[in-house]
């Protein structure tokens, strides 16, 4: 098993797979290609296309495979401030988007008689 998450980009020729366990999460970004992506523990896979984002699960062996072209990925730690930063923020931005409420005031521009 080699380092996957050692080098910050990663080439992997079509068909080839290599796989790795990450001591901390990284953040997987493909840049070119379709790689099928399967960790250890989880039920499903990923297909991830080119612009697509993953992170890894440290201690979790994670096995990325180029689909029919060279798939390369770019790898960086992710900093899980920030992804909490994010998570909050989307949780906060749907709370005002389901509890919006509208109100209205009415103001009068010229004085009203008792005709009004």
């Amino acid at each position: 098993m080699r380092g996957l998450f050692t080098k910050q980009v990663l080439s992997i020729p079509a068909g080839q797979a290599v796989s790795g366990v990450a001591g901390r999460a990284h953040t997987l970004r493909v840049t070119q290609g379709r790689v099928w992506i399967t960790v250890e523990g989880i039920s499903h896979d990923y297909w991830l296309h080119t612009g697509d984002t993953f992170t890894t699960i440290p201690g979790r062996v994670t096995v990325v495979e180029a689909d029919q072209t060279e798939g390369r990925i770019e790898c960086a730690p992710t900093i899980q401030w920030l992804k909490t930063l994010k998570l909050l923020l989307a949780d906060l931005a749907s709370r005002f988007a389901r509890g919006r409420t509208v109100s209205a005031t009415l103001k009068r521009h010229r004085a009203c008689s008792t005709n009004c």
